[in-house]
């Protein structure tokens, strides 16, 4: 893993922990403040401070965080959605476990009345109805960050906040960048791999992108077919060129696993794409389903211009709207050769047109 995608993988880890903590406090928060049993001999909920409550937080989200990125990578090596959810439940029963065995063995950390100092009194606890109370309670609050958190990847980064929030309930204009990018020759190579491998293919391309994505800040809008359509709000696609680098740091991906490629489908994939900027519309659509939408003239140019690579022989064409923008940043990383104005299908205006090299 090079230093770009190792820097990139470490930023996301630091916020999923630090998120994670921060819930784990809040839960033991209301634990202390409902009291599941009044009865218990659990001193937390009378103690004068929230200092310990703090810290079981820490130890609660760094071991209930730790468990679920490890058993993430193992569910996703199963074959089965059945076997995933079941060594889902059986992760989150075990952690919840564990975070009562730990809290119930710091007693340094944590104080507790009358802490059991032999394995009879040990095992009255165990047995205690406020401990499997604690234990229920551990599991749901797991089960529901999980359960978020899981909503969270497959709607895409941010946008299930946006939705809670009602942030585009009502249709609010943005400017932003738009990148379309697909697969070059893919009606042939589905022909030639078949459904099932192309289909693997894809998702491998789109898999390898991720480094790419996080790197340069990029939010996945849509997948469609082989092709994939990323945003940015035009400040934040600016910056360090982040909606050209996307794609060069993309096929730097590619180039590094072109053996794996060459190895399982017998070619390397080749993309291209087509950037543009401009004023959209975002809105919450759908009832039934619900989404973010971008409506506007600017994503339909910016899928047009895409459409034109092979015309031109490019791998990358921007609008002149882009370029402009472009300009405001040190651009010494990629040279740009006007192809003149274009009359895309649909437009009555020709829109400036660049194709883009690396230096």
């Amino acid at each position: 893993m090079n230093s770009i995608s190792f820097k990139y993988h470490i930023q996301p880890i630091v916020l999923y922990f630090l998120t994670i903590i921060s819930v784990w406090v809040l839960a033991l928060f209301f634990l202390m403040v409902f009291q599941i049993d009044k009865q218990s001999q659990l001193s937390v909920y009378r103690i004068e401070n929230l200092i310990n409550v703090f810290w079981a937080g820490i130890i609660s989200g760094v071991i209930w965080g730790s468990i679920f990125k490890f058993a993430k990578y193992f569910r996703n090596q199963i074959p089965t959605y059945f076997l995933s959810m079941a060594v889902s439940f059986l992760v989150n029963s075990s952690s919840a476990f564990l975070l009562i065995y730990c809290m119930y063995h710091l007693e340094g950390l944590i104080a507790f009345d009358n802490f059991p100092e032999t394995f009879p009194q040990l095992l009255l606890l165990y047995n205690s109805q406020f401990f499997y109370a604690v234990l229920v309670y551990f599991f749901v609050v797991g089960s529901l960050i999980e359960i978020f958190h899981e909503i969270d990847r497959k709607l895409g980064k941010g946008v299930l906040l946006k939705f809670l929030l009602g942030r585009y309930y009502k249709p609010k204009e943005e400017q932003r960048i738009f990148l379309f990018m697909d697969l070059r020759s893919s009606t042939y190579y589905a022909e030639k791999l078949g459904h099932f491998k192309y289909s693997r293919l894809i998702q491998d391309c789109f898999k390898d992108l991720s480094d790419a994505v996080l790197a340069n800040h990029a939010q996945i809008y849509q997948y469609v077919g082989d092709e994939v359509v990323l945003t940015w709000k035009i400040k934040d696609g600016v910056e360090k060129l982040r909606c050209l680098q996307v794609f060069y740091d993309f096929l730097d991906t590619l180039e590094r696993r072109k053996e794996y490629y060459q190895n399982q489908y017998g070619m390397v994939p080749i993309f291209k794409a087509g950037v543009h900027s401009g004023k959209v519309m975002v809105a919450e659509v759908g009832e039934l389903k619900s989404e973010i939408a971008y409506h506007g003239d600017a994503i339909n140019t910016a899928s047009r211009i895409q459409g034109l690579c092979n015309s031109y022989q490019s791998r990358l064409l921007i609008s002149g709207n882009l370029y402009l923008e472009l300009q405001k940043e040190n651009a010494l990383r990629f040279r740009y050769v006007s192809l003149g104005p274009v009359l895309l299908t649909g437009k009555k205006i020709p829109v400036e047109l660049y194709s883009c090299f690396t230096n």
